[in-house]
């Protein structure tokens, strides 16, 4: 994704990033000036709600963790991708810092789209079969799989691959509909009052869904750019709005995971007080 942005010669692209893509380009940057605004508070927002809860007992699971550094590196490095979107810089072909950055950039946020899922999995797992979700959801194979996931998102962009961006779809939505099915049955610690939990549950399903849908639609505008024929110049300008407004979306992620986060743990605290009321 970053290549598209900051590679002259991108195919199929390099005609609209001569003449057309500086427009394009600064609408991106208002939705990263918007998300880095309203986004850091929200991350904050969510350490403390973390913090709180790990203080009161709680459990706190190490993707959470890695999704909000996800989310911590992109914010830190959107200041630097608005700087160079601004100014319209092909900078792929004069800067290893900016080869590295960018890729960094593109390959946390792509990373911490995939997480979101995994830590919704995890947290419906963990409601309706909480031994399951332990072992299936260890710390270090957490860490491992994470760090796995991350290194290879940020090595495609480096080599301008976009295959695995591709192949990852189905299992995305694989693990958003088991997320789906799973949270829809009340755990059967609650089954008197599931009512709070199932409310947080479809937030958290709402989140995620969405996510699925942004990240489908972006998909499939690559993969019809890169793999079908030659178009006319009007489709090219079309598929060119299309990527650089799912691109802008997707970059809201940073204030969608932390709600995802929060959510999360609200659920297990209000487990938690049903199964002391019972």
């Amino acid at each position: 994704m970053a290549y598209i942005l900051f590679w002259h010669y991108a195919y199929p692209w390099h005609d609209l990033q001569r003449q057309d893509g500086l427009t394009g380009k600064i609408r991106l940057s208002i939705f990263l000036t918007a998300g880095e605004c309203v986004g850091l508070p929200a991350l904050v927002w969510a350490l403390r709600v973390l913090y709180g809860h790990h203080k009161s007992g709680g459990r706190i699971s190490v993707l959470v963790i890695v999704l909000l550094l996800c989310d911590l590196l992109e914010l830190l490095l959107n200041p630097y991708i608005v700087t160079k979107l601004l100014q319209n810089d092909f900078c792929w072909e004069t800067s290893s810092t900016c080869w590295i950055l960018t890729s960094l950039w593109s390959g946390s946020m792509i990373c911490g789209l995939h997480l979101q899922q995994v830590v919704a999995l995890e947290g419906a797992l963990s409601l309706r079969h909480p031994h399951l979700s332990a072992q299936a959801f260890f710390p270090s194979f957490s860490i491992i799989t994470s760090i796995i996931v991350f290194i290879s998102f940020f090595i495609c962009e480096l080599c301008r691959t976009a295959g695995l961006v591709f192949l990852s779809l189905p299992l995305l939505l694989i693990i958003t509909l088991t997320s789906c099915i799973v949270s829809c049955r009340a755990p059967p610690q609650i089954s008197d009052f599931p009512y709070r939990t199932k409310k947080l549950s479809y937030s958290v399903l709402a989140l995620v869904t969405t996510t699925v849908i942004l990240y489908g639609t972006f998909t499939s505008t690559c993969a019809i750019m890169y793999l079908g024929p030659g178009y006319h110049w009007g489709i090219m300008r079309y598929f060119w709005d299309v990527f650089v407004m799912r691109v802008s979306l997707m970059s809201l992620n940073v204030l969608i995971d932390p709600l995802l986060c929060v959510f999360v743990c609200k659920r297990h605290t209000e487990l938690n007080r049903s199964e002391v009321n019972i």
